[in-house]
């Protein structure tokens, strides 16, 4: 995992005066996840949870613990609170069936070390044959003991090493799943975030461009007032299948909220993006989705802005230009791709 916290000790000195002076007006207390929420907001490194942030401190509204640990949860954390709980309640479970074992098995040895010692004594003074061989036997069985023993230890071992692999796969299955939207299956955010920190740390994209598209669905709260949610949804799920089927590679899609997409381009010039937005605009605009209720086929159209960075640049700023760019798309008529121009 890349590191998020980048800052010298002077600076991250600076932003621990900033959190106690801003924190201390708040009855939620210093723990980790409330100096992680403040530290991430003041110092502007994740977008969605500043956005977050700033609806809250609008209202005037004291932030508590549980609105800090919430924002934790939603906006820092890389695996959602339930999965980790459950991940940790199955693996006390799968240690404490070995350790119980484990104990069994000691107790075995205990008892089986005891046994060759008591032995040891008497093969120690003078034995007829009959004794000797009830000895033997004596050995024969209290090391069968400890063979089923040893065996039942190896057994749950194995059983347990399963068990903690089935664990971790599902632990990664749900860090993954915590970066993807649940309705459209590309990328949320969080995910999107990541996926540009991936890049940034490829030295193949060393010296580099990436581009970021930003993409909207034109006038979807109308398309949402006019023929209801359930064909919105449809509309953000048909969007998202276009844009998976027209990027490929390292190329990203995500949905970044409500009718707002966004799509990463590695190694792609403005000129490149500008012909694959275009491509995904005009195969948009030229398609229809049919509502099933009403057997109505109903078009709908994408307004697009392009912006370009450095690999390892400042990649807020980029999508910052991106959206600017999008919004000189709608303000100039909707329907349209605009590259991002810096003002003379």
């Amino acid at each position: 995992m890349t590191n998020r916290y980048t800052q010298d000790k002077a600076a991250s000195a600076e932003i621990l005066r900033l959190i106690l002076q801003k924190a201390a007006g708040h009855p939620a207390g210093f723990t980790p996840p409330t100096y992680a929420v403040w530290y991430e907001f003041l110092t502007g490194i994740n977008p969605p949870l500043s956005d977050a942030m700033n609806d809250l401190l609008k209202t005037n509204e004291p932030i508590t613990s549980e609105m800090t640990q919430e924002l934790f949860d939603c906006h820092i954390s890389e695996i959602n609170p339930k999965a980790q709980n459950t991940f940790r309640a199955n693996l006390q479970k799968v240690l404490g069936n070995l350790a119980q074992v484990t104990e069994t098995t000691d107790g075995e040895t205990g008892r089986f070390s005891a046994g060759l010692q008591k032995i040891g004594e008497k093969l120690a003074g003078e034995l007829d044959p009959p004794m000797l061989q009830h000895l033997v036997g004596e050995i024969m069985l209290d090391t069968q003991t400890m063979r089923s023993s040893v065996d039942a230890l190896q057994g749950k071992l194995h059983e347990s090493k399963a068990e903690i692999e089935k664990l971790q796969q599902e632990l990664q299955n749900a860090r993954s799943e915590a970066l993807i939207d649940p309705m459209t299956s590309v990328l949320n955010r969080r995910g999107f975030e990541s996926q540009i920190k991936k890049l940034a740390v490829d030295a193949e994209l060393k010296d580099k461009k990436v581009v970021f598209m930003m993409l909207d669905i034109d006038f979807f709260k109308k398309v949402n007032d006019t023929y209801g949610h359930l064909f919105g949804d449809k509309v953000i799920r048909t969007i998202a299948e276009v844009l998976k089927a027209k990027v490929k590679g390292q190329d990203s899609v995500a949905r970044m909220g409500g009718e707002e997409f966004a799509v990463l381009l590695p190694d792609t010039s403005l000129q490149g993006a500008f012909i694959v937005a275009e491509h995904i605009r005009q195969g948009i605009e030229r398609g229809k989705i049919r509502r099933q209720d009403k057997q109505e086929d109903v078009g709908i159209t994408i307004s697009i802005g392009i912006a370009e960075c450095d690999a390892n640049g400042d990649w807020i700023d980029a999508m910052r230009r991106a959206d600017e760019a999008l919004y000189t798309s709608k303000n100039q008529g909707r329907n349209r791709t605009t590259l991002y121009v810096a003002a003379p």
